[in-house]
Parts: C-alpha cells; structure tokens; sequence
C-alpha cells in the first residue's frame, strides 16, 4: 500500500506540473494571427491609366513584425489578367527583391477584392525599415491611391508613389517617386501577411526546464522511499 500510495503522489505532481505548463504554453507560445485581407482595398476606382511601361508600387514602413504571405497585383474589371504579372518586394534602400511572385494570366490568381494574388514564403518585415511593393503586367491598366478611395491595413503606413526610370528593364526596382505624393501608392503591386507570431519567452523554456527537474526529483524520492520501506 505504501509504494502504490508513492508513485500515486509522483503521478499526482507529474499531471498537475503537466496541466501547469499546458496553461503557460496556452496562454504565452507563439499565437498565431489570422491570414489578411489586402494591405490597400479599394472602395472606388477613381481612374485607371497604362500600366505597361514601368514598374509601378509604393514605398511604405510596418508598425510590428510582419509577415507577408502572398504578393498581388491590380486586375481593372476583377476579370482577370491579361497577361502574367511580376510583383517584387524590396528593401527601400535598393537591391535585389527579398520576394517575388509571379500572378498568372487570366483568373488563376486569387482575387481579393480589386487585386489578384499568388501566395509566396512568408517573409518578415520589421519597423524601423522601409520598403517597396512594385508591379509590372505587360498590356493591362494600373490606378492608384490618393486618400479617400481606400483602405490600408492599421499595421502598415503607406509613405508615396514609386515607379522605375523610364527605360528600365520591365520589371525593375522602382525608385523614383514624385512630390506631393505622401501616403499615395500606385497599383500596381499589393501584398497580404498578418502579424509575425510571437516566439515562445525564453523564461518560459526556462520555467519548464525547472518543472521537468521537480518532476524527476519527485520520482527519485518516491523510488528512495519505497526501497527504504
């Protein structure tokens, strides 16, 4: 009686630590936000003009770890491509894109609300940095947003205009911008993400080191006496 009575009081402590570091786990892990809607939605299209001969997008900064899962592009008429769009994002400073995407001709695409999107790696975007979203689709309209027809995403702020230097290759970083343009994008490119989990607290792995310790120190104590008895 008295050795099933010690390993039912290990037990006893092994379920309680255990339900213990389940509500910790629960309550401070990693929690996972829902995948978003479009960054900029549109509620109006004002006006439309010949997308084709630049890489047309916007500079903007996020306002906590972000992750963008899915880069899109304006599609005039929610009808589909006309031909196959390349959408980048960039590091504002220039480079090479840290993702792109290629959105396929026709309505293969998802369409979320006036843009046609193509899922990609999450990448992380963190404040403090700047970047740029561009497009180019070959033979189809662009439009733009210019406060009052849309939108943005409360964790994004959208900065201005960007567009690549006339003659550039078709699908290139799109670095000039005009004045007068603060918190105007052209679309262009678009992107969809959602806040960054928040890693797992390294007190926490911590906390459960210390409670798996206890648990074996419990056990050990429990087989001690049992033997002693």
């Amino acid at each position: 009686m008295e050795r099933s009575s010690s390993k039912g009081v290990a037990m006893n402590v092994a379920r309680s630590v255990g339900a213990l570091c389940l509500a910790a786990v629960l309550g401070l892990s990693i929690y996972p936000e829902p995948a978003g809607a479009a960054v900029v939605n549109l509620t109006q299209i004002d006006f439309e003009f010949d997308g084709s001969p630049w890489t047309l997008g916007w500079k903007f900064s996020v306002n906590a770890p972000y992750a963008v899962d899915s880069l899109g592009v304006y599609d005039s008429g929610q009808d589909g491509l006309a031909g196959s769009a390349q959408v980048g994002l960039w590091l504002a400073s220039g480079g090479s894109p840290i993702a792109e995407a290629s959105v396929p001709t026709g309505t293969a695409g998802e369409l979320d609300g006036y843009f046609r999107f193509t899922a990609i790696a999450p990448t992380i975007l963190t404040p403090g940095t700047e970047y740029i979203v561009g497009s180019y689709l070959s033979g189809d309209l662009a439009t733009a947003l210019f406060g009052g027809n849309g939108t943005v995403d409360p964790l994004v702020t959208v900065l201005d205009v960007r567009y690549s230097p006339e003659g550039s290759a078709a699908f290139a970083f799109p670095s000039e911008t005009d004045p007068g343009t603060d918190g105007a994008a052209f679309l262009g490119g678009n992107f969809r993400g959602a806040v960054s989990p928040v890693p797992l607290p390294a007190a926490l792995w911590l906390f459960g080191s210390g409670v798996a310790g206890l648990v074996a120190i419990v056990r050990r104590r429990s087989s001690v006496s049992v033997f002693q008895r």
